[in-house]
């Protein structure tokens, strides 16, 4: 049993990229790791789809309608702009990939490095581990719910409730009837569906194993300063601390380019996630009990990608902030003058915090997320007390 489970542990892994194993394993399976041409085909058709959608709602009469519709399903349709925006900076996301794998290939060879990459490449496959399987296990009960129904009401009633049919508004109008209709339709919704949350999950793995990993090369180097200068030789110590340095300077780059991708998509999810939570939780009174369940899981399902953004790159900040301390965790007091003078510079000058940023105004931290629920529920709490006003007059 043990080398079945090793056996099926190395088939995901990938060791080019330790911490990454999964992660680009799962770039494969799905396609998007040496693009071609015909990878392009899928994401093609599914934003000439969404198009067909936004067309529609604003032709519709009821535009308003399905405007709401169409962004209470906002975070499924990410997807699509998450798969634009790894096309647009696949070179950078495949620079960082390099980097990351040549650092940790190289620090598996060092005796005192090894076990904080180990421990992060454990972390980081569990964690996408986890995260595929919670992801997709949500899905499956949200449209398994969905499509249940549907079934159900065109076998026994032979027409749909419009609620059950525009669950990813493709093109619906009114309660359709009929097989010949309804399961076309809904073939179409569910391949719709799944590849837009395949690429949801091809863009939150990358996001977030990276900031693992980058948080692992944080503490690596936190490591690399404090015994920068264990060795008797001066110039193998003022050697070792430049390599430090510029080791942090490349970690100050790759950083920097991380957050220039992910910022956008992190600061669009951020509004739609929060208003969608309000907007689900307003709406579970009146939905019947299949649907609440379905929609409780799917409020969960919100808060635990927004924390799994969050904690993480909580992580890569909270790193950060022990760069400068480890410095003077190094052997300097009885060292030269010189090298004390470059301790106490090296010290001052990599005390940055690194973070990332969901737009212009927030920080991807634990303190972000809990301001995220906080305006969840004012929201909420708005939207119910505008309705008891409404009904009172």
């Amino acid at each position: 049993m043990k080398s079945f489970a090793a056996s099926v542990a190395a088939y995901f892994t990938d060791p080019k990229y330790p911490s990454m194993g999964l992660a680009i394993v799962f770039l494969k399976t799905v396609g998007l790791w040496k693009l071609r041409r015909v990878h392009y085909i899928i994401p093609f058709c599914l934003f000439i789809t969404c198009m067909s959608q936004i067309l529609y709602m604003l032709f519709s009469p009821r535009i308003v309608h399905f405007f709401v519709n169409l962004f209470q399903t906002g975070f499924f349709h990410l997807g699509l702009i998450k798969m634009a925006l790894y096309f647009y900076n696949l070179p950078k996301w495949m620079e960082t990939f390099n980097w990351l794998s040549e650092m940790e290939l190289q620090q598996q060879e060092e005796e005192y490095l090894k076990p904080i990459v180990d421990r992060f490449t454990k972390y980081g496959n569990s964690v996408t581990w986890a995260w595929l399987i919670a992801s997709y296990g949500t899905w499956v009960f949200n449209y398994g719910e969905n499509l249940l129904m549907v079934i159900v009401q065109i076998e026994t009633l032979h027409e749909i409730d419009p609620t059950y049919i525009t669950f990813y508004l493709l093109w619906p109008t009114e309660p359709a009837t009929g097989r010949w209709n309804v399961y076309p339709y809904i073939v179409v919704q569910f391949l719709y569906s799944f590849f837009t949350v395949t690429y949801l999950n091809v863009f939150d793995v990358l996001c977030v194993s990276t900031m693992i990993a980058m948080a692992g090369q944080i503490e690596v180097l936190s490591e690399m300063f404090r015994r920068a200068l264990d060795t008797d030789s001066e110039e193998e110590q003022y050697r070792n601390l430049i390599t430090c340095y510029k080791r942090y300077a490349d970690i100050l780059f790759t950083q920097k380019k991380l957050n220039s991708v992910m910022s956008p998509v992190l600061f669009m999810y951020l509004l739609i996630a929060s208003i969608n939570m309000s907007l689900i939780l307003f709406s579970l009174a009146n939905l019947q009990k299949s649907s609440k369940i379905a929609s409780q899981v799917l409020v969960i399902a919100l808060m635990v990608e927004a924390f799994y953004y969050y904690w993480h790159g909580h992580q890569v900040l909270y790193q950060s902030e022990s760069i400068s301390a480890a410095v003077y965790d190094s052997d300097w007091v009885d060292k030269s003058p010189e090298i004390r003078r470059l301790v106490y510079i090296m010290s001052s000058t990599v005390n940055r915090k690194l973070v990332y940023n969901a737009g212009p105004f927030n920080e991807v931290t634990v303190v972000t997320f809990i301001q995220i629920v906080k305006v969840t529920i004012s929201f909420y709490k708005l939207m119910c007390t505008t309705t008891l006003s409404d009904s009172g007059s």
